[in-house]
């Protein structure tokens, strides 16, 4: 397994407001190109794409491969790139508690699109980032209920919380 050495987190704070985006806030498919543009032009490995505390796009993957096929067709996401979630902890935001239960539900609807688009199991996101985590309890229901979707989804893979 590729290990990344780069990680871009989203749009940090910019002198000027980057080419992809209509204004200071990205939002929607302004983000989807920024995840492009950060494997594509600044060769970045790793992008942390950011659940917490806004409401993002769940369907990430189907929509980079789809619009940006030319990149990916020879750069594998999940095996090339990768893009790291990071979720909500509901222990500190209990109101995004059902957010983090449709953000890993993306998981398998996210391999599926991996697997339709290149024509073989590559899991896309396997990994989690799961901030403010004060016990082994917190990550334990993190996994487990990680697992349990995606059995019932029949992935099998190696799932990681960080």
């Amino acid at each position: 397994m590729k290990i990344p050495r780069t990680m871009s987190t989203q749009h940090p704070d910019n002198v000027t407001i980057p080419f992809f985006s209509e204004s200071s806030v990205l939002k929607g498919d302004e983000e989807i190109r920024e995840a492009y543009y950060v494997f594509s032009h600044l060769n970045c490995h790793e992008q942390m794409w950011d659940h917490e505390g806004k409401g993002v796009d769940n369907y990430v993957v189907k929509k980079l491969l789809s619009r940006y096929e030319h990149f990916f067709r020879d750069k594998y996401l999940g095996k090339d790139f990768f893009l790291t979630l990071r979720v909500p902890n509901p222990t500190y935001e209990e109101a995004e508690a059902k957010v983090l239960l449709e953000i890993l539900e993306s998981i398998p609807r996210s391999f599926d699109a991996a697997k339709q688009f290149y024509g073989e199991d590559i899991v896309p996101i396997f990994e989690v980032i799961f901030p403010m985590t004060t016990s082994h309890i917190e990550l334990n229901r993190i996994f487990t209920i990680t697992r349990i979707l995606l059995s019932v989804s029949k992935i099998r893979c190696s799932f990681t919380v960080i």
